[in-house]
């Protein structure tokens, strides 16, 4: 039987041995951090994976990754469910505060199993692929090489395998990297005489600072999940078990920010927020979690039609990595992996075609979303600096770009329609180009947004922060 190593045991590495399993591989998934505990109630406090800096920060699965595990991995939603998790729909919440409600539109395609924790998400994908025939799971184990054998290409060549820290060299039919923005696989390229992918990023980054808090009943919403408030956005999430959490997060520049590290700092700022106060009545966790995410990038593994390597694929992260400000890296991982696994299932003895099949369905699965994510953060990104040093608004308001995607989300506060378009493409379901593309749209967003005062969430001036900070 043909054999897959998979280097990476997070949710994408897990997903696509599940995925591979399913279509008849062995899959070896190898990972360097300690195994998971035998029970959810033990992830949260016992379970430790410090090669993840955002293993505690907040995590979320876009409806669109759900609908994906609905229909390819239902064994996960059912670790999902078995771990408390909750069924939610934020959309629709968010369509309970329209001015007229929601009317009569669905909102249904919009919900999704939220846990702000991390561990206990990883630990959902880690249960399903333990009881998943065809997949077996190795930790603490250390890739600290590649094996090459004949090459397919002259000058290209072609991996076979990998080298643990142990010095045991495991042999298979494909390699698969799923180790995520701090992979190791492209320095192990170089050492075998491959072509070091060439790395293309966008640096805007952020710092995220997430506390948690625990109580009887989870807060409502007031405003959306996720808010800019000038020079910082906070981000509200409903979480498993009796907890959620708040995240603030803001520019790496912002020294005075750095002190809402401190949880009574934190709560203060929270607390400043009309429509997100509430969020901190519960009884908080003792700390605050911070994480730094300083770029936007991919990695190009074909170039001009010629592979850097046959016999390996990367997936997720180890391809192509976004800052997690929009909560989308498990949900792309998913839109990534399910296709790249059809495409190795199907060329895995043709090398070269299966060099081109992953090119291919990359380029038309994962590089949208990810360039849409990234054009997120270059509007974001230039506002919160701009907030922050007192200075008019960074970007030219003949920018279509820019005012056009200001329209779109100042009305979907407003209308019922505009909302569910605009669901579409936060719950990453359909492309911002696609969507818009559609007659009637832009004429109706760009009427409710005139029609209607310009949306901003409340909240305390730049020099009223400074002062709760000082």
């Amino acid at each position: 039987m043909a054999t897959a190593v998979i280097i990476g045991g997070g949710p994408t590495g897990l997903a696509t041995a599940m995925l591979l399993a399913r279509r008849g591989l062995d899959a070896v998934v190898l990972d360097r951090d300690p195994p998971a505990p035998d029970r959810v109630t033990e992830a949260w406090d016992a379970w430790r994976r410090r090669s993840v800096s955002q293993f505690r920060q907040v995590h979320f699965l876009q409806p669109a990754g759900k609908a994906l595990l609905d229909e390819h991995l239902p064994a996960v939603i059912d670790e999902l469910d078995a771990a408390g998790v909750r069924s939610v729909n934020l959309t629709a919440q968010m369509a309970r505060l329209l001015p007229d409600g929601p009317g009569e539109l669905d909102f249904g395609a919009f919900e999704t199993r939220t846990t702000c924790r991390g561990p206990v998400l990883e630990f959902a994908f880690v249960n399903a692929a333990r009881s998943t025939v065809g997949v077996e799971l190795r930790n603490d184990t250390v890739v600290v090489g590649l094996l090459t054998g004949p090459p397919a290409v002259d000058g290209v060549p072609h991996v076979t395998g990998v080298v643990t820290g142990s010095g045991e060299e495991i042999r298979a039919d494909v390699v698969i990297d799923a180790g995520g923005r701090r992979t190791p696989v492209p320095a192990l390229l170089e050492s075998i005489g491959a072509a070091r992918p060439v790395e293309e990023g966008v640096d805007i980054g952020f710092v995220y600072n997430t506390r948690y808090y625990r109580g009887p009943v989870a807060p409502e919403y007031r405003g959306d999940p996720l808010a800019a408030v000038g020079s910082f956005s906070v981000l509200t999430m409903p979480g498993d078990d009796d907890y959620w959490s708040v995240t603030l997060y803001h520019s790496p520049k912002d020294k005075a920010l750095r002190k809402i590290r401190d949880p009574e700092v934190f709560d203060r700022v929270v607390r400043s927020l009309p429509l997100q106060a509430h969020w901190a009545d519960g009884r908080g966790d003792d700390e605050v979690v911070s994480m730094a995410s300083s770029a936007n990038a991919t990695r190009s593994y074909v170039m001009d039609g010629v592979p850097c390597a046959t016999g390996l694929v990367p997936i997720g992260d180890a391809w192509g990595f976004t800052n997690p400000s929009l909560g989308r890296g498990i949900t792309f991982a998913l839109m990534h992996a399910v296709p790249a696994s059809d495409a190795i299932a199907d060329h895995l003895d043709r090398p070269v075609d299966l060099a081109a099949a992953w090119d291919r369905v990359t380029t038309e699965h994962a590089l949208p979303w990810h360039d849409a994510t990234v054009a997120f953060d270059k509007v974001r990104g230039p506002e919160v600096e701009a907030f922050r040093q007192g200075l008019p608004d960074p970007h030219d308001p003949d920018d279509m770009a820019v005012a056009g995607a200001r329209a779109f989300g100042s009305a979907s506060h407003y209308d019922a329609q505009v909302l569910q378009w605009f669901g579409e493409i936060s719950n990453c379901l359909t492309l911002a180009d696609e969507v818009v593309a559609r007659p009637g749209v832009l004429g109706r967003v760009l009427d409710v947004a005139i029609a209607n005062p310009p949306y901003a969430t409340p909240g305390p001036t730049r020099s009223q922060l400074e002062e709760m900070l000082a």
